[in-house]
C-alpha cells in the first residue's frame, strides 16, 4: 500500500484525461511574447510581474489549454487570443491553488452572443452545466466585461466560480482545498445572515439583485466584486472580503488570518 504523507495514494486528487484542442504548440516564454496584451486584459498586473511569475502564470495558461477543449458555436469568430484570454481568467481565479485544474468541466462552449436554453426556458450570456461538463460563454459579453473591468461584472469569473463551487462543495470532494473552500462558503452565508450586514449591503447597493437568486449566485457575484471592486470591498466589508479571498487562497488575504 502506498502512502503520500497522511493520505492514501488512492485518495489523491486526479485530473480526468485532457480534452484540449488548442492548435499552437507554445512554451511559456512564447505565451508571454505573443499574448501579453491579451492576458493583461483580464490580469492588468501581468506586465508588471517579475519574469518568473509571468512564466508561472503562462505555464498555467498552457496547462488549461491542454486540459479543456474550446468549442466555437454559431459561427463565432473565436481566435487564439480569445482562448488565451479566457484561460487567463480562470488562472487568475485559481492562482492561489497548487491543484488549480478541476474535473467539473472539460470544455468551454463559446457563442457570439446570449443564448436561449430550452431546458431552463431562459436566455443567458453565460452558463455552467455540470451534466454536460461545460462552461458556456457569450463572446460579446465576455469582451465587454473585460474591457469595463471595474464595473463589478466579469462573465468568465462568474461561470468559472460556479464550476469551482460544484467541484469543491460535493460531499465526496477530494480536491486538497475543498475543506478551505467549504469553510469560506459557510462563513459567507453566516455573515450574510446578520441583519446589519444585509442592511449595509443594500444601503450601498453593493450587490446586484441577481446575487440574491441563491447561494451559488451570491458566491459567484462576490467573486466578481473581489477582483473588480477590491478597494470598496476591503474598506466597507473587510471580513467578507477575507472570506471570499480565503476560499481561493488568494495572496491578498493570506496575511489577514484566513486559515
Amino acid at each position: 500500500m502506498f502512502f503520500i504523507g497522511p493520505r492514501l495514494f488512492y485518495d489523491r486528487y486526479h485530473l480526468n484525461a485532457p480534452k484540449g484542442n488548442f492548435q499552437l504548440k507554445l512554451a511559456p516564454e512564447q505565451i508571454i511574447y505573443q499574448f501579453a496584451d491579451a492576458i493583461a486584459k483580464v490580469f492588468p498586473l501581468f506586465n508588471q510581474l517579475p519574469h518568473k511569475f509571468k512564466l508561472n502564470f503562462s505555464n498555467r495558461i498552457l496547462n488549461f489549454l491542454k486540459q479543456y477543449a474550446f468549442v466555437a458555436k454559431e459561427n463565432v469568430s473565436l481566435t487564439n487570443a480569445h482562448k488565451v484570454t479566457i484561460a487567463a481568467s480562470y488562472v487568475k481565479l485559481t492562482l492561489g491553488y497548487k491543484h488549480y485544474l478541476i474535473n467539473t468541466f472539460d470544455k468551454i462552449l463559446v457563442y457570439p452572443t446570449a443564448q436561449y436554453f430550452p431546458h431552463l426556458d431562459e436566455t443567458h450570456t453565460g452558463h455552467f452545466n455540470p451534466g454536460m461538463k461545460a462552461v458556456m460563454l457569450a463572446l460579446d459579453e465576455f469582451e465587454h466585461d473585460i474591457y469595463y473591468n471595474q464595473d463589478g461584472k466579469d462573465l468568465a469569473l462568474h461561470e468559472f466560480t460556479h464550476a469551482l463551487s460544484f467541484e469543491m462543495l460535493q460531499t465526496d470532494a477530494r480536491h486538497p482545498d475543498a475543506g478551505r473552500f467549504r469553510k469560506g462558503f459557510r462563513l459567507i452565508l453566516e455573515w450574510m445572515q446578520v441583519p446589519q450586514h444585509k442592511a449595509k449591503i443594500r444601503q450601498m447597493d453593493f450587490l446586484r439583485a441577481y446575487a440574491f437568486t441563491d447561494r451559488l449566485e451570491l458566491v459567484s457575484v462576490l467573486m466578481e466584486l473581489f477582483f473588480e471592486k477590491e478597494a470598496v470591498f476591503k474598506e466597507h466589508f473587510p471580513d467578507l472580503f477575507v472570506y471570499v479571498g480565503g476560499m481561493i487562497k488568494h495572496p491578498k488575504v493570506q496575511s489577514l488570518g484566513f486559515k
